[in-house]
C-alpha cells in the first residue's frame, strides 16, 4: 500500500473521486438545457431564422458569411432537442448528444449575437466539465473517476460568485445598509415587476437580511467551499438564493442552470453517505415493494 505520507499533493489532488453524483448533476443540467432550448422555439421566425437585419460583435462573425433561412434554423433547433434527448437517456449517448446540442446551440446564439442571456454563457461554461465528466457511464455509484470536471466547475464557480460577491461587498454599499439595489432589480421593467417581488421590494425588515445573505454567500463561496464542514451548508444557502431569484425575479431559467453544477459541487463524500443512507435503502425499499406486489 501506499504510504499517505509519501504521496504527492498533486496525487492526492487527482485521486479518482466517488462519481454517482454526476448521474444525478446529468439529469438536472439536461432539463436545465431543456428550458433554456424550449422557448427558442417561439423566436425562429423573428430572432434566429430572420435574413434582413444581422449583427456581428467580436469574434462572433459567422453572420458574414452564414445566413440562416426560418427552415435551416428549426434544423438547428430540432437537432438541438434530439441531442438533449441523447443527454437525458444517458450511457453512450450523453456525450454525442451535449455535443450535438451545443454546436446547434452555438450557431443560433451566433445569429443572436447581442442579447446572449447570462444563462447562455453559463451553459456554454457549464459545458467543458460537462464533457469531460463521466456523464458517459451508466452505475456511477458505484465507481470512481477523476476529479478534474468538478476542478473545473469549482473553479467556475468561484469566478461567479466571488467576482459579483466581493463586487457588491465593495462597490455597492447598499447592500450592506439600505437594500435599495435588490429593490430596483425586482421592480426592474425587463426583469422583475413579479407581484411577490414587488411586495418583497417593499419591505425593509425582510430586504436587507436577504441583500446580506447575498454578499456573504458569494463572496464566501470562493472560501467556504472547499471545505467539509461548510460545504454542504454553503449550497444549501445558494440552492435558498436561487430558489428566491427565481421566485421573487424574471431572470428565465438562470437559476435552473446555475442549480444544475451543485450535486457535482458537493463533496463527492457527503454525496456517497447521502446516496447510501439515505437514497439506495429507498430505492431498495421501492424495488422491494414492487416485488412483493407482482
Amino acid at each position: 500500500m501506499t504510504d499517505p505520507e509519501k504521496t504527492s499533493l498533486m496525487d492526492r489532488l487527482f485521486a479518482p473521486q466517488w462519481a454517482g453524483g454526476w448521474t444525478a448533476a446529468r439529469i438536472v443540467f439536461g432539463m436545465a438545457l431543456l428550458a433554456t432550448h424550449l422557448p427558442r422555439a417561439t423566436g425562429i421566425g423573428d430572432v434566429y431564422g430572420v435574413q434582413d437585419i444581422l449583427f456581428t460583435m467580436g469574434p462572433l462573425t459567422l453572420n458574414k458569411s452564414i445566413v440562416l433561412s426560418e427552415g435551416s434554423a428549426w434544423a438547428l433547433w430540432s437537432a438541438g432537442l434530439l441531442g438533449l434527448g441523447g443527454l437525458l437517456f444517458g450511457g453512450r449517448a450523453a456525450k454525442p448528444g451535449l455535443v450535438l446540442w451545443l454546436l446547434t446551440t452555438v450557431v443560433l446564439l451566433v445569429n443572436e449575437t447581442l442579447n446572449i442571456k447570462a444563462y447562455d454563457r453559463l451553459n456554454l461554461w457549464l459545458c467543458l466539465a460537462f464533457l469531460l465528466a463521466p456523464i458517459g457511464e451508466r452505475t456511477l455509484q458505484h465507481k470512481w473517476r477523476s476529479p478534474v470536471a468538478r476542478w473545473i466547475l469549482l473553479i467556475t464557480f468561484c469566478a461567479l460568485y466571488g467576482s459579483t460577491g466581493w463586487l457588491k461587498a465593495l462597490h455597492e454599499p447598499s447592500w450592506w445598509t439600505t437594500g435599495d439595489v435588490l429593490a430596483y432589480h425586482m421592480l426592474h421593467p425587463y426583469f422583475g415587476m413579479k407581484p411577490i417581488g414587488v411586495w418583497v421590494s417593499t419591505q425593509q425588515w425582510l430586504l436587507l437580511p436577504l441583500c446580506w445573505t447575498t454578499v456573504v454567500f458569494e463572496a464566501g463561496f470562493p472560501f467556504l467551499v472547499w471545505w467539509r464542514r461548510t460545504n454542504p451548508w454553503l449550497l444549501l444557502v445558494g440552492l435558498l438564493m436561487h430558489l428566491g431569484i427565481g421566485l421573487f425575479m424574471n431572470v428565465g431559467p438562470f437559476s435552473y442552470v446555475a442549480l444544475a453544477a451543485y450535486p457535482a459541487l458537493l463533496r463527492p463524500d457527503l454525496a456517497r453517505e447521502l446516496y447510501e443512507g439515505h437514497i439506495a435503502p429507498r430505492l431498495q425499499g421501492s424495488v422491494a415493494r414492487e416485488k412483493t406486489d407482482q
